[in-house]
């Protein structure tokens, strides 16, 4: 197919809309798309290895005190800002069960989370059952962490630590369908949802990878319910801190994202405290294709079932891989790349070809790419993104 904007060159990108009285998209070459949907932007990436006593490291987590290391032997270590060698603040024993079976090809791993100050970290097992807290003051296993292992192998390890009055908080899945908030130090249960109800808004879920408003006050879940369906959920999370299990009978903010059928473990990411973004523009796993959507999960309107669905404000294709966000952008990462967009606007303005990050480091304004074959951190600033 020729390229609407005349160039002898391969075809590059999303079809763009051509100058047509109707509106259609047809192929560009790579010049002109990134001239339409926005060139390489500045910010240097910067490649640096890991220190050489850290020995094989398979995850990685950001805190302020520096970037924890998890290795394959199972220590926790801390490497700060400019250091040369790590020091080991934990060793854990959590390790995949020998002879695990895949669901649909997703793979049991270990995932190290911490605490944004450093004081804690935790080892779990994404698609298992089974993690530890420590306490990296004194390297002591403060909780052994275990779900009730229905349909696990078919999410991450539902985890997350926050703050709530000043004090660490540990968010994880105690059961199939429940969510508890605890004292990472004691395991205290400080809120938990209520005992399944078949009537109420939040029963039936499977809850899956949980997602932090920047600012801490709102969780969204990235669930899935039968037959299955991927269905995220968010509710209000400080108002369930504060107010406990009363909080659900009271209402907490509670609302559903539309569903998909097979289709869950995707790209999310909060743009603020109301708005939340999530991957792929389809109804079936077997249909979806790159693209975009975003709730205001403060504006809810109420369906002819009862559910309490948020406001779709956006929707737009091209975004796929991870999604991360900064400064009311959203980024995300795929396989030829790091891509930057307006989500208001539907638009790509600015791009970091080669550099497909992992994990958002939100402290220091960066986003790494973690590479554990190579045994080295990529670093961007997300300051980088705006020209």
């Amino acid at each position: 197919m020729p390229l609407i904007c005349g160039h002898d060159a391969p075809a590059y990108g999303l079809p763009l809309c051509g100058n047509e009285e109707t509106v259609t998209a047809a192929p560009v070459c790579e010049e002109c798309f990134d001239a339409a949907e926005g060139a390489p932007v500045g910010g240097e990436v910067e490649t640096t290895d890991l220190p050489s006593d850290a020995g094989r490291v398979i995850d990685v987590a950001p805190t302020r005190g520096g970037l924890l290391l998890l290795s394959e032997e199972g220590r926790i270590l801390l490497w700060e800002a400019g250091a040369r060698t790590c020091r080991e603040l934990a060793r854990g024993s959590v390790t995949v069960p020998d002879g695990s079976e895949p669901w649909c090809g997703r793979e049991q791993t270990r995932r190290l989370h911490a605490s944004r100050d450093g004081a804690f970290a935790a080892v779990v097992i994404d698609y298992g059952r089974h993690g530890e807290v420590y306490d990296l003051s004194s390297g002591a296993v403060t909780l052994t962490l275990e779900n009730d292992g229905h349909h696990s192998d078919t999410v991450p390890f539902s985890l997350a630590f926050t703050e709530h009055d000043g004090r660490n908080v540990l968010l994880h899945r105690r059961q199939w369908s429940l969510i508890e908030a605890v004292d990472p130090a004691t395991g205290e249960v400080l809120a938990a949802m209520p005992v399944e109800e078949e009537s109420a808004d939040w029963s039936g879920y499977f809850q899956g990878a949980l997602h932090l408003s920047p600012g801490g006050t709102r969780i969204a879940s990235d669930a899935w319910w039968w037959h299955p369906a991927g269905r995220p959920v968010a509710w209000n999370l400080g108002q369930w801190l504060t107010e406990g299990e009363g909080a659900w009978r009271t209402g907490n903010g509670w609302a559903a994202l539309p569903p998909c059928e097979y289709y869950w473990n995707r790209p999310m990411a909060w743009l603020d405290e109301d708005r939340i973004v999530i991957g792929g523009l389809g109804e079936d796993e077997e249909e979806i294709v790159p693209g975009a959507r975003v709730f205001d999960v403060s504006r809810v309107e109420t369906d002819q079932w009862g559910h309490r669905n948020p406001v779709e404000v956006a929707t737009f294709g091209g975004p796929e891989g991870a999604f991360f966000s900064a400064d009311g952008l959203l980024f995300s990462a795929g396989a030829g790349g790091l891509d930057i967009w307006d989500p208001v606007a539907g638009a790509r303005t600015g791009s970091v070809p080669g550099f497909v990050p992992t994990h958002h480091d939100a402290l220091a304004g960066h986003l790494l790419a973690f590479d554990p074959a190579r045994g080295a951190i990529r670093r961007w600033p997300t300051s980088g993104s705006r020209r």
